[in-house]
């Protein structure tokens, strides 16, 4: 229980005793007056200088802690303007580097694709173990020669482009050989209208007959079957029946591959108008008599960049290569016929075939 407070009433009220502290009195009543000799502001109760020094018993004990002070804080340097002008070079270096892989990303390298078109045209450069074409020397003006010596199919340095030619199986059969020209003139159509493109002249097919029945009529005359392969106006036609039996090249494709090849070559002669120039040349009083052993020599030589485009790919192995090589140097083969087919294989380009200059 507490203790009771004094009463007001009670006539023996006093101070309270517990504890020495300042005079508070109980009653207002009780209070001295206020003399009006006093100073104004004299406090009605306070400490006396005793009290306040005294300890107070049996009180809890104050501790103070002491004052922790902690240390201002140290002013940020002064940045000078060369660290801000390299903060703005490392900014701009990361930018560049973030945008040139954007770029990248967005436009990535162009490769050149076999079957795809691209976005720009990629040139034909020529293998850098291979020769260049050999100087053209240009005929004198005047000189029939030198409509030929100039002509695109004689000085255009555009490459055949590579490919894989698919041949049948093959046999001496009139009707085996005329599906095996078929498959060839597919291939050839292909090789030699790239180029043709390439050096900016027309590229039309070239149709291909094998006589096979009997003479067949052209604009050239009747073609036996066991006459020469032959071209007339642009037209290849081919004879099984002399290459098989007056020939006898046997089982090897390779050399009915070649003639083929080299009468083609004949055609787009034809097609590109150089023949037609060839039939003037040829009634000027000044053409040299071995006119046409240059245009044989030609159609040789462009024989010999198709063998090449297609050497190794597809069904046009080395054996072949090699029976090609060994057909259009023999039989019916122009003089220097080796030295032509050797130009042609080695470039892959027309202008090495300028047999005019």
């Amino acid at each position: 229980m507490t203790q009771d407070s004094p009463r007001a009433d009670d006539p023996e009220r006093t101070q309270s005793t517990e504890v020495d502290g300042p005079t508070v009195w109980a009653d207002p009543a009780d209070q001295p007056a206020v003399s009006s000799e006093s100073p104004a502001g004299t406090p009605v109760a306070s400490w006396s200088l005793d009290d306040i020094m005294r300890e107070v018993p049996d009180g809890p004990e104050i501790r103070r802690e002491p004052r922790v002070v902690f240390p201002e804080p140290a002013p940020e340097p002064k940045r000078r303007g060369g660290y801000y002008a390299s903060l703005l070079v490392a900014v701009l270096v990361v930018a560049g580097l973030v945008g040139g892989l954007v770029l990248l990303s967005l436009n990535r390298p162009v490769a050149k694709v076999s079957g795809e078109a691209t976005g720009l045209p990629i040139p034909e450069l020529p293998s850098p173990t291979q020769p260049g074409p050999p100087p053209s020397t240009v005929p004198p003006e005047g000189d029939p020669l030198a409509a030929l010596a100039e002509h695109p199919l004689s000085t255009a340095t555009a490459t055949m482009t590579t490919m894989s030619c698919a041949l049948p199986r093959f046999d001496t059969a009139d009707e085996s050989q005329a599906s095996f020209y078929e498959a060839a003139k597919i291939c050839a159509d292909d090789a030699f209208g790239d180029l043709l493109r390439a050096a900016g002249l027309p590229a039309a097919g070239v149709p291909v007959v094998s006589v096979q029945d009997g003479p067949r009529n052209t604009p050239c005359g009747a073609i036996q079957p066991d006459a020469p392969p032959a071209q007339c106006e642009g037209t290849v036609y081919m004879t099984p029946q002399r290459l098989r039996d007056v020939e006898g090249l046997g089982l090897f494709p390779g050399k009915y591959f070649g003639v083929f090849l080299r009468t083609y070559a004949s055609a787009v002669q034809y097609t590109t108008g150089l023949t037609e120039l060839y039939e003037r040349a040829k009634d000027s009083p000044d053409a040299p008599g071995n006119l046409a052993n240059r245009l044989a020599q030609q159609a040789t030589c462009l024989a010999g960049v198709a063998s090449s485009a297609m050497s190794g790919k597809g069904s046009v192995d080395d054996n072949i290569t090699n029976e090609i090589r060994e057909r259009l140097t023999t039989t019916d083969a122009p003089p220097a016929a080796g030295t032509w087919l050797a130009k042609g294989f080695q470039s892959r380009q027309p202008a090495s075939c300028n047999t005019w200059a």
